[in-house]
């Protein structure tokens, strides 16, 4: 039977019908509905904020992309494979990678202006890259001028059109195939029938306290493809950034890592630069073992906090190319030239998610999932810097393209019917919850984890859904945490079941990686057993 998180009288819901529905407005999500719609599909994208608000806009890295005379696509290739440990799928990371060269293009011809040097685009590095192939925009604005670009291109685009402010409750399944989806549309529920779905709807770093996500990175997407009987992947593996900016009664701004592949250096307290004799790429190692050098350093030294020098750059040049990290120091009233700026570890990327080929198809017939919320096989374990923009191009378009084939919508959409009533009008506190499994997940979902914090809070995860699920739901806040306890729920299982370390994934009681696992992925369907395979 068909399951969705309603609850109210279908005859009072309206109807509308697309070739192909969009969730989300991230550089996958609107790749992908701009080349469906230049395809001739009637295609209409939705988000549950601003058009503007997504992943992406936020992002302060650049696009990974070989296209340096000196740089070649099998060197791009191999960095990638080994930030992964061994969970990568080689001929996905190929494809994207070599995809590269041509999602650039696209940006361009949307008018997406990425800074330049003599001679052509300038190149950046990050942590665990080999060479300088990073493209940035604004210096650490990429995100905001992809968003921009490929924002201005859409809405210019026969065919396309987008809701704001519009919160997608859940997918439409019938007989294993996604015919659309159900969402609050003007405070009213509304129904999307689609011939294509296609999930772009971002991470889940707001399923923790501290975070480089936006508000709306709350899982959504994930839960919505559990319910749907979605296959899901590799669900215990969340990238924590290394440098979110650590002051209190600020919000947690992202520090680029390119920060320090243009020279910066990270201490302790004392002035120890802790990174170097602990890998050989020093503070440009891969970001699971800086993240977890600091959180020990932290633990150490007592801190609440690291440290980023930047005193012995230029800082004129500095504020030239990082004017987002020059604005973050002065609201928090840091001199960079003259002190160090504290910063700690916190979750940035969701590589877990709904399996999917790179064209974004997945086991459900009329879903595609592109970008945070899928698992193609690109990240593996790990995520390489400034692989994530690059699989959106990649796979947006790709995505695009086949819902386009796909055609339009036939046939008379089934009636919607409810599986789960209410059983209880009881009122829970939404935001007291809500911080509640943030600050659980920080504890227990974290850097580091280990089985003892894990049962106990899947034993506290049960409970609190148990509750969450009586409720009458009226708001989108009501809805949205039941999502993420769903999300979090499903994590904890499968980093339960992966009795190794690998990547981000680091337990405390198994701290070394098991060869025998090495390929290995959990999956999972609808919350039911974890396999290993």
């Amino acid at each position: 039977m068909d399951r969705y998180l309603v609850s109210f009288d279908t005859k009072y819901i309206s109807h509308e019908t697309v070739d192909v529905l969009v969730i989300g407005t991230g550089v996958a999500g609107l790749t992908a509905a701009i080349i469906a719609a230049r395809g001739g599909a009637a295609t209409l994208m939705v988000n549950k904020s601003g058009l503007e608000e997504s992943n992406t806009n936020w992002a302060k890295g650049g696009i990974a992309a070989v296209v340096a005379p000196d740089d070649t696509f099998d060197a791009h290739v191999q960095d990638t494979l080994v930030a992964g440990d061994g969970l990568c799928e080689e001929a996905a990371v190929r494809a994207i990678v070599e995809g590269g060269p041509r999602g650039i293009a696209f940006l361009e011809s949307c008018g997406a202006k990425f800074d330049r040097a003599a001679g052509g685009l300038e190149l950046g590095r990050e942590g665990g890259h080999s060479g300088h192939r990073i493209i940035h925009a604004g210096g650490d604005a990429t995100g905001a001028e992809v968003s921009r670009a490929l924002l201005a291109e859409g809405l210019k685009t026969p065919g396309l059109r987008a809701y704001k402010n519009t919160f997608v409750l859940d997918l439409l399944t019938h007989d294993g195939a996604c015919l659309g989806a159900i969402m609050m549309r003007h405070n009213e529920p509304h129904v999307v029938w689609a011939r294509t779905t296609i999930l772009a709807s971002g991470g889940a770093g707001q399923l923790y306290r501290e975070s480089s996500n936006p508000p709306v990175a709350t899982a959504d997407g994930h839960a919505m493809a559990l319910r749907a009987g979605a296959l899901m992947r590799d669900m215990e593996m969340v990238q924590f950034h290394p440098t979110l900016l650590y002051v209190a009664g600020l919000d947690r701004r992202l520090i680029t890592e390119a920060l320090r592949g243009h020279g910066a250096y990270l201490r302790n307290s004392m002035g120890e630069r802790f990174m170097v004799g602990q890998h050989e790429l020093a503070e440009l190692a891969p970001r699971d073992v800086v993240s977890r050098a600091i959180n020990r350093e932290m633990h150490r030294t007592g801190d609440s906090a690291a440290f980023l020098d930047v005193t012995h750059l230029d800082q004129a040049e500095l504020r030239q190319k990082f004017p987002g990290f020059a604005q973050a120091c002065d609201d928090a009233g840091i001199d960079p030239g003259k002190s160090w700026v504290p910063i700690r570890p916190g979750p940035h990327y969701m590589i877990g998610g709904v399996q999917a080929a790179l064209d974004g198809a997945t086991n459900l017939q009329g879903l595609l999932a592109i970008g945070e919320v899928s698992s193609t096989g690109l990240h593996g374990a790990n995520r390489l810097a400034s692989n994530s923009l690059l699989e959106g191009l990649v796979c947006g378009d790709a995505a695009g393209k086949l819902a386009a084939s796909r055609g339009e919508f036939v046939g008379k959409p089934p009636r919607i019917t409810f599986e789960r009533p209410i059983r209880s009008t009881r009122r829970i506190d939404i935001p007291d919850m809500t911080a509640s499994v943030k600050g659980a997940m920080w504890r227990y979902m974290g850097v580091e984890r280990d089985e003892r914090g894990m049962l106990e809070f899947e034993r506290q995860l049960n409970g609190w859904s148990r509750m969450a699920a009586e409720q009458e739901r009226r708001f989108p806040s009501e809805w949205q945490l039941e999502n993420m306890l769903e999300v979090a729920l499903a994590m904890t299982r499968s980093a339960l079941a992966r009795k190794e370390s690998r990547g981000v994934h680091y337990r405390r009681d198994f701290p070394q990686p098991n060869p025998v696992l090495a390929g290995k992925h959990t999956r999972l369907v609808d919350n039911g057993p974890i396999e290993l395979s």
